[in-house]
């Protein structure tokens, strides 16, 4: 099987209409293409590996059949509008079964296909007859809106299926940011209580090899609760309900660079902001939050060969801004630049360098908003350029 076919049935069960009940929508559409034809059966035929599978027909029984017995099958790939008269007399048809009698009689057939915007035929809208007949330019027109029609109502379908799963799974990370903050958060704070009460040995009880112990049972605490609030973080960013406001990216910048004050002195980097004039259609505060986190990985991966700079930019496109992030540290490599954003996604694993959900949440946080977000090298290629798009105000 070709790269093609497998694109084009991962199509067809993306929409999930294979074996699957039709709507009344999807029935009064092929109805709607008999009265067109002036015939009284119609038919959608969806065609996967080796089936051909009727839905909502009009006028007869819906039936699966072999893909090779198929008329529709014979140029659907193509993409184009076909019809014939009298099918028995046409040598691409006359030996069907549909049209030798075996399965039916049919003479007169026409078939609009069902492509999808990327390309992909998924089957064809078919109508046709026992009888021969004619087709006018104007039939053919409107049979090949209607199958225009059915696609469009395959991806209505498929975006509310979506949507539900997208609720459900706000739903279900709602839940776990409740569990996480009381069922997890609190045993950990209640460890690190004890683990500060053995730190203090006032008297020297406890030797330098258990002292270490519990320093490093210290901090691997310090790193499960800041795993904790990372993935509370994620969780609230799809929970909450997003204010619609406008926001000052040069305000953003400065808050965020509050939040960050003390990373910010520690590493003696330097922040440059060229972005005052941006106004965005966002929520301020997830605003807020996702330069914080940008800024913050430009700290935490710098290059300790020479000083942390990071300079954050906008740039007017259309009716969005583009806003980039730049640092100079150790960079991204070329073929890590799109996984970095997936959750727990590291570019070294063996780094306890942050938790891996920080690009995720700034994911998160840009797609809730519409907008795009993506790596790249920064210029001259010492560093990384996050860029991100928002709607302007």
């Amino acid at each position: 099987m070709g790269t093609d076919e497998r694109q084009r049935l991962a199509a067809l069960r993306g929409y999930r209409v294979l074996d699957a009940p039709a709507d009344d929508e999807l029935e009064a559409v092929v109805r709607v293409a008999a009265t067109v034809a002036g015939v009284r059966t119609a038919t959608l035929n969806l065609i996967d590996e080796d089936r051909q599978c009727q839905l909502a027909p009009a006028g007869l029984a819906g039936t699966v059949s072999p893909r090779a017995d198929s008329l529709c099958a014979v140029h659907f790939r193509e993409g184009e509008f076909v019809w014939v008269a009298d099918a028995a007399a046409d040598p691409a048809y006359k030996g069907n079964p549909w049209v030798d009698g075996r399965r039916g009689d049919i003479r007169f057939y026409a078939s609009a296909p069902l492509v999808t915007p990327q390309g992909h035929a998924l089957g064809t809208l078919c109508v046709f007859d026992s009888r021969p007949r004619e087709l006018s330019d104007e039939q053919i027109d409107r049979l090949k809106d209607l199958a225009r029609v059915v696609l469009a109502l395959f991806e209505r379908r498929r975006q509310a299926r979506v949507h539900g799963e997208l609720l459900r799974s706000n739903g279900e990370l709602e839940q776990f940011a409740a569990v996480v903050s009381h069922d997890l958060a609190a045993p950990l704070s209640v460890i690190g209580g004890y683990l500060d009460l053995l730190a203090d040995d006032r008297d020297g009880a406890l030797d330098e090899r258990a002292g270490g112990w519990i320093a490093g049972a210290s901090r691997a605490v310090g790193r499960m609760q800041g795993l904790i609030e990372a993935l509370l973080t994620y969780a609230r960013v799809g929970g909450e309900s997003r204010v619609r406001g406008h926001a000052e990216l040069g305000e953003a910048v400065d808050q965020a660079l509050l939040d960050l004050g003390d990373l910010i002195r520690e590493s003696g980097a330097t922040i440059g902001s060229a972005s005052a004039s941006a106004t965005l259609a966002c929520d301020p505060t997830l605003l807020r939050q996702l330069l914080q986190n940008l800024i913050g990985n430009g700290i935490k991966y710098r290059d300790p060969a020479r000083p942390c700079r990071i300079e954050v930019a906008a740039e007017r496109c259309g009716r969005d801004w583009l806003v980039t992030v730049t640092d100079n540290g150790i960079g991204i490599p070329p073929d890590q630049r799109d996984r970095v954003f997936e959750m727990f996604a590291r570019v070294d694993p063996r780094s306890r360098t942050g938790h891996g959900i920080g690009l995720s949440t700034c994911r998160r946080i840009v797609e809730r908003h519409g907008g795009r977000i993506w790596a790249g090298a920064a210029p001259g290629g010492a560093g990384t350029t996050i860029s991100f798009t928002l709607a302007g105000a």
